[in-house]
C-alpha cells in the first residue's frame, strides 16, 4: 500500500508514462528540468496528454499501474517474460 516514486531516468513524456504504467504515483525529473529549463515540464505534460488522448485514457488514475505485474491476468507469465527480456538484453 506504499506510494512509489520514480526518481531517476525520467526525461521525457514516454519515460514518465512508463513509470506511471508500472505503478509509480509520481515521477521526478529534476535533471531534465535543469538541463532543458522549466518550460520542459509543459512540453512533457502536453506530450503525455496527447499520448493519453490518442489511446483513450481519461485519467492518470486509469493509466497508473496498468502494466504492472499486479494488473496482469497471469502474473507468472509476466514475470517470466520480464526475466527473458533481461537475459536477452544484458550486455557485458
Amino acid at each position: 500500500s506504499a506510494d512509489l516514486a520514480a526518481t531517476s531516468g525520467v526525461h521525457t513524456a514516454e519515460d514518465a508514462l512508463k513509470m506511471l504504467m508500472a505503478g509509480a504515483n509520481v515521477t521526478m525529473m529534476c535533471s531534465a528540468l535543469l538541463r532543458n529549463g522549466i518550460g520542459h515540464a509543459w512540453r512533457v505534460l502536453e506530450d503525455m496528454k496527447a499520448w493519453m488522448e490518442e489511446r483513450e485514457y481519461i485519467s492518470v488514475n486509469q493509466l497508473q499501474g496498468s502494466m504492472s505485474q499486479a494488473a496482469c491476468s497471469n502474473p507468472m507469465a509476466c514475470e517470466r517474460a520480464n526475466y527473458m527480456r533481461a537475459l536477452n538484453t544484458f550486455e557485458m
